[in-house]
């Protein structure tokens, strides 16, 4: 094989490993976790996921007053379009009820958030 066959299956092989990976980051990077059902989830899906994923509301848990300075900082920082206090209202709602601190997942239990995915009883030796 000459030395240009060589270099061109070398090219070729990098080329291929590039787009490889690529669509494979592609792949991940669309996963979007489903926001869990709430009153006002569909609310909170139309106005809210359209410039950001799902998962950064669900990476945050915080009480009624820090997600409206939230909303607040967004529409002030990041260009959320003035909502009308009824669907502010709405989406306070469905976050204080999934995401806030009082709610079920605000205050994990041992039996349903455990660190593994089984528990193995301990070794008797």
């Amino acid at each position: 094989m000459n030395k240009m066959n060589r270099r061109l299956k070398f090219l070729g092989m990098g080329v291929g490993t590039v787009l490889f990976f690529s669509s494979a980051s592609t792949a991940v990077a669309e996963v979007d976790p489903p926001l869990p059902k709430g009153p006002h989830r569909a609310v909170v899906e139309e106005t809210c996921t359209p410039c950001h994923s799902a998962a950064i509301i669900l990476q945050n848990r915080m009480n009624r007053k820090r997600w409206d300075e939230t909303i607040t900082w967004m529409q002030k920082e990041q260009g959320l379009e003035n909502l009308s206090s009824k669907t502010r209202n709405q989406i306070l709602d469905y976050l204080e009820a999934v995401r806030g601190m009082a709610s079920p997942a605000g205050k994990p239990s041992p039996e349903t958030h455990r660190m593994y995915e089984y528990d193995y009883p301990p070794n008797p030796l």
